[in-house]
């Protein structure tokens, strides 16, 4: 995006100063000022309903019917069966992603070009990456509808690119899947962390159990070790306890865990192209579905507006005035419900 800027690890360092108050950075940046509502009409043709999840469809439990899919991916594997599709259909031509493990603990953007590769990126990691780097890399080489998979961020990102006057890549993404976040780590800290404890290299997959668990376990070629949830907390990037989104509220489908079941998926179905991609999926066998019962939707929803109520505080705490909310442009009305 710009040649001022360099991605190290999970850092950005400014090479050195562009002299533009307002270039493609500031303007693609989901920290920068950012209207709600305007984004809200669009993506999704009117402003939200519900404050705290955003727009949607609506909410349902899934899981990928392929068995494969299910022992390699994150709990029930619809982010992996629901890209992999996508590719077959030809609905998409590449998928940005993110592998989670590159030969250590940082994770790394991935293009995939064959469907084949996409179970590659299956599972979690809990350090933020610049996954859309690799959105930049294949617009560069070619034109090809691109599916992404991203954190709430990312999507905040890449929803303000395709509104952006600023030539980009983003015009190019026809699908996009965000993955529910409360939270991500910096490198250095958690990499500080682990390395004393266990080779880095041998690790398979983090996963955070839903409550009340309350730990971080950490799977190795050796087996699984666990860590308290709270020793974690330190390793926190402070630009999270700002975010404002827990479900990728501007994604066209978002899918996090179900509590208390570890082979589904919560599936949020937040645009018309997406549940026609999700009911070709669920006749052909792809995924299956269920209803989310009232109490964990409940659950969800109170999770989703307390991570908001969290987020106002902070900014308040930072500006010191609740008129001032930073990078969030509320009306008054929404402003008032999270305060």
């Amino acid at each position: 995006i710009c040649p001022y800027i360099k991605v190290v690890k999970d850092r950005v360092a400014v090479i050195e100063p562009c002299g533009l108050a307002e270039g493609k950075c500031y303007d693609f940046c989901p920290r920068t000022p950012t209207d709600i509502a305007a984004l809200d009409r669009r993506i999704f043709g009117h402003e939200r309903l519900d404050s705290s999840l955003g727009s949607y469809i609506s909410i349902e439990m899934a899981q990928a019917r392929d068995k494969k899919i299910r022992s390699r991916a994150q709990y029930g594997g619809v982010v992996s069966a629901l890209m992999t599709y996508a590719m077959d259909l030809g609905e998409i031509g590449a998928a940005v992603l993110t592998r989670p493990f590159d030969g250590g603990l940082m994770p790394t953007s991935v293009v995939a070009e064959e469907s084949s590769q996409v179970l590659g990126c299956a599972t979690s990691n809990y350090i933020a990456s610049a996954t859309l780097a690799g959105l930049n890399k294949v617009t560069k080489q070619r034109r090809v509808s691109i599916g992404v998979v991203g954190l709430p961020c990312q999507v905040l990102a890449l929803r303000k690119m395709q509104a952006s006057e600023h030539e980009n890549g983003a015009k190019e993404v026809k699908l996009v899947i965000g993955l529910f976040c409360t939270w991500a780590l910096s490198y250095q800290g958690f990499y500080q962390f682990l390395k004393g404890k266990l080779d880095l290299s041998h690790i398979k997959r983090l996963d955070i159990p839903p409550p009340p668990a309350n730990i971080l376990v950490v799977d190795t070629e050796k087996g699984a070790m666990e860590f308290p949830l709270e020793d974690m907390r330190v390793f926190i990037k402070p630009t999270c306890g700002i975010c404002f989104d827990m479900t990728s509220e501007f994604a066209d489908i978002s899918v996090g865990v179900v509590e208390g079941m570890d082979d589904w998926n919560t599936l949020m179905i937040r645009t018309p192209e997406a549940e026609r991609l999700i009911e070709k999926a669920r006749q052909e066998g792809i995924i299956e579905t269920k209803p989310l019962d009232e109490a964990r939707l409940a659950h969800l929803r109170e999770a989703s507006l307390q991570k908001k109520r969290r987020a106002i505080d902070e900014i308040v705490k930072r500006t010191g005035d609740e008129r001032n909310l930073l990078y969030l442009l509320l009306s008054e009305e929404e402003r008032r419900k999270f305060l």
